[in-house]
Protein backbone atom coordinates (compact mmCIF):
# COMPACT_ATOMS: atom_id res chain seq x y z
CA UNK A 1 0.00 0.00 0.00
CA UNK A 2 2.52 2.18 0.66
CA UNK A 3 4.54 1.55 -2.23
CA UNK A 4 1.13 2.87 -4.12
CA UNK A 5 0.80 6.31 -2.00
CA UNK A 6 3.98 6.87 -3.02
CA UNK A 7 3.62 6.57 -6.67
CA UNK A 8 -0.20 8.23 -6.32
CA UNK A 9 1.84 11.08 -4.54
CA UNK A 10 4.65 11.16 -6.97
CA UNK A 11 2.04 11.76 -10.18
CA UNK A 12 0.30 14.51 -7.79
CA UNK A 13 3.95 16.44 -7.21
CA UNK A 14 4.59 16.34 -10.90
CA UNK A 15 1.49 17.27 -12.32
CA UNK A 16 1.58 19.81 -9.66
CA UNK A 17 5.18 21.35 -10.70
CA UNK A 18 3.86 21.11 -14.84
CA UNK A 19 1.07 23.33 -13.96
CA UNK A 20 2.34 26.47 -13.00
CA UNK A 21 4.28 26.55 -16.27
CA UNK A 22 3.13 26.46 -19.38
CA UNK A 23 4.85 26.52 -23.32
CA UNK A 24 6.46 29.67 -24.50
CA UNK A 25 3.91 31.99 -27.01
CA UNK A 26 4.52 30.80 -30.83
CA UNK A 27 5.01 34.08 -32.15
CA UNK A 28 3.94 34.88 -36.35
CA UNK A 29 5.31 37.75 -38.09
CA UNK A 30 5.35 39.57 -41.60
CA UNK A 31 6.97 42.26 -42.93
CA UNK A 32 4.38 44.58 -41.76
CA UNK A 33 0.89 46.12 -43.21
CA UNK A 34 2.52 49.54 -44.89
CA UNK A 35 3.71 50.09 -48.32
CA UNK A 36 7.50 50.01 -48.51
CA UNK A 37 8.45 53.92 -48.80
CA UNK A 38 10.28 53.20 -51.86
CA UNK A 39 8.44 53.12 -55.18
CA UNK A 40 9.59 50.61 -58.34
CA UNK A 41 9.43 52.09 -61.64
CA UNK A 42 7.10 50.26 -63.68
CA UNK A 43 8.00 47.08 -63.72
CA UNK A 44 6.78 43.68 -63.90
CA UNK A 45 7.55 41.76 -60.67
CA UNK A 46 8.35 38.23 -62.20
CA UNK A 47 9.53 35.21 -60.43
CA UNK A 48 10.73 35.81 -56.51
CA UNK A 49 11.97 32.70 -54.81
CA UNK A 50 15.02 32.17 -51.99
CA UNK A 51 17.65 29.54 -52.25
CA UNK A 52 17.41 26.76 -48.96
CA UNK A 53 16.96 27.34 -45.93
CA UNK A 54 15.22 30.42 -46.46
CA UNK A 55 12.49 29.04 -48.65
CA UNK A 56 10.67 27.88 -45.20
CA UNK A 57 8.63 29.32 -42.76
CA UNK A 58 11.53 29.03 -40.16
CA UNK A 59 13.20 32.70 -38.99
CA UNK A 60 16.87 32.10 -39.43
CA UNK A 61 19.39 33.38 -37.90
CA UNK A 62 23.42 32.76 -37.79
CA UNK A 63 25.84 32.98 -34.55
CA UNK A 64 28.88 34.51 -36.14
CA UNK A 65 30.95 34.82 -32.80
CA UNK A 66 30.45 30.92 -32.65
CA UNK A 67 30.63 30.02 -36.24
CA UNK A 68 29.57 31.76 -39.07
CA UNK A 69 28.36 28.87 -41.15
CA UNK A 70 25.93 27.39 -39.08
CA UNK A 71 22.41 28.33 -39.72
CA UNK A 72 19.83 27.75 -37.10
CA UNK A 73 15.66 28.50 -36.51
CA UNK A 74 13.83 30.53 -33.45
CA UNK A 75 12.31 28.07 -31.55
CA UNK A 76 8.65 29.81 -30.53
CA UNK A 77 8.63 32.45 -33.71
CA UNK A 78 8.24 32.23 -37.51
CA UNK A 79 7.46 33.98 -40.65
CA UNK A 80 3.45 33.73 -41.66
CA UNK A 81 5.19 33.55 -45.40
CA UNK A 82 8.14 32.18 -46.79
CA UNK A 83 10.51 35.18 -47.70
CA UNK A 84 10.32 34.84 -51.24
CA UNK A 85 6.10 35.41 -50.63
CA UNK A 86 6.47 38.22 -48.51
CA UNK A 87 9.40 39.98 -50.53
CA UNK A 88 6.91 39.52 -53.45
CA UNK A 89 4.01 41.11 -51.86
CA UNK A 90 6.09 44.48 -51.09
CA UNK A 91 8.22 44.10 -54.25
CA UNK A 92 4.03 44.42 -55.37
CA UNK A 93 3.11 47.35 -53.28
CA UNK A 94 6.16 49.04 -54.20
CA UNK A 95 5.35 48.36 -58.22
CA UNK A 96 2.08 49.91 -57.95
CA UNK A 97 -0.41 49.57 -60.42
CA UNK A 98 2.18 50.34 -63.54
CA UNK A 99 3.03 47.60 -66.15
CA UNK A 100 6.42 47.85 -67.15
CA UNK A 101 8.46 47.69 -70.04
CA UNK A 102 10.53 44.94 -68.26
CA UNK A 103 10.14 42.16 -66.07
CA UNK A 104 12.39 41.55 -63.20
CA UNK A 105 12.67 38.21 -61.43
CA UNK A 106 14.42 37.96 -57.94
CA UNK A 107 16.46 34.98 -55.29
CA UNK A 108 17.03 35.70 -51.66
CA UNK A 109 20.01 34.11 -51.31
CA UNK A 110 19.96 35.37 -47.61
CA UNK A 111 17.58 36.18 -45.21
CA UNK A 112 18.88 36.14 -41.54
CA UNK A 113 19.40 37.74 -38.55
CA UNK A 114 23.02 37.65 -38.15
CA UNK A 115 24.24 37.66 -34.24
CA UNK A 116 28.17 39.28 -33.78
CA UNK A 117 27.58 38.38 -29.92
CA UNK A 118 24.92 37.21 -28.26
CA UNK A 119 23.23 40.66 -27.80
CA UNK A 120 23.81 42.53 -30.68
CA UNK A 121 22.80 41.12 -34.45
CA UNK A 122 22.03 42.70 -37.55
CA UNK A 123 19.57 41.92 -40.57
CA UNK A 124 20.68 40.73 -43.83
CA UNK A 125 19.10 39.98 -46.77
CA UNK A 126 21.33 39.13 -49.90
CA UNK A 127 19.39 39.25 -53.56
CA UNK A 128 20.35 38.33 -56.66
CA UNK A 129 18.15 40.35 -59.40
CA UNK A 130 17.38 40.11 -63.21
CA UNK A 131 16.03 41.52 -65.43
CA UNK A 132 14.56 38.91 -68.21
CA UNK A 133 16.91 39.12 -70.99
CA UNK A 134 19.02 41.71 -69.74
CA UNK A 135 21.59 42.63 -66.60
CA UNK A 136 21.31 40.82 -63.26
CA UNK A 137 23.24 42.40 -59.67
CA UNK A 138 24.05 41.01 -56.61
CA UNK A 139 22.84 43.06 -53.41
CA UNK A 140 23.46 42.81 -50.03
CA UNK A 141 21.37 45.17 -47.31
CA UNK A 142 22.31 45.03 -43.49
CA UNK A 143 20.30 46.56 -41.12
CA UNK A 144 22.53 47.36 -37.85
CA UNK A 145 21.03 47.05 -34.33
CA UNK A 146 18.62 44.12 -34.98
CA UNK A 147 18.48 43.15 -31.44
CA UNK A 148 18.89 40.08 -29.60
CA UNK A 149 15.01 38.39 -30.16
CA UNK A 150 13.44 37.58 -33.03
CA UNK A 151 10.61 40.54 -32.01
CA UNK A 152 13.40 42.93 -33.05
CA UNK A 153 14.95 40.53 -35.90
CA UNK A 154 12.05 40.98 -37.26
CA UNK A 155 11.12 44.59 -37.13
CA UNK A 156 14.86 45.02 -38.65
CA UNK A 157 14.77 42.71 -41.57
CA UNK A 158 11.45 44.62 -42.82
CA UNK A 159 13.11 47.69 -42.79
CA UNK A 160 15.95 46.00 -44.78
CA UNK A 161 13.22 44.74 -46.97
CA UNK A 162 12.69 48.04 -47.81
CA UNK A 163 15.60 49.43 -48.34
CA UNK A 164 16.41 46.42 -50.48
CA UNK A 165 13.20 47.35 -52.78
CA UNK A 166 14.63 51.11 -52.58
CA UNK A 167 17.82 49.82 -54.35
CA UNK A 168 16.87 47.33 -56.43
CA UNK A 169 14.57 50.35 -57.70
CA UNK A 170 17.56 52.70 -58.67
CA UNK A 171 19.21 49.68 -60.48
CA UNK A 172 15.59 49.08 -62.23
CA UNK A 173 15.18 52.80 -63.30
CA UNK A 174 18.81 52.60 -64.31
CA UNK A 175 18.26 49.35 -66.73
CA UNK A 176 17.95 50.33 -70.69
CA UNK A 177 15.21 48.16 -71.59
CA UNK A 178 12.86 49.27 -68.23
CA UNK A 179 12.66 53.26 -69.08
Amino acid sequence: MSKRFLALLSVFFLAACGAGSSAPEQRTFDLGVDAPAARLPAVRIGAVRAAAPFEATDMQYRLTYRNAAEISAFANSRWAATPAEMLRKQLLRAAGEGAGNCSVDVEIQEFSQVFSAKDASDARIDLRASVRGGAARSLSVVEPNAGADAISGAAALARAANRAIGELGSWIAAQPGCR
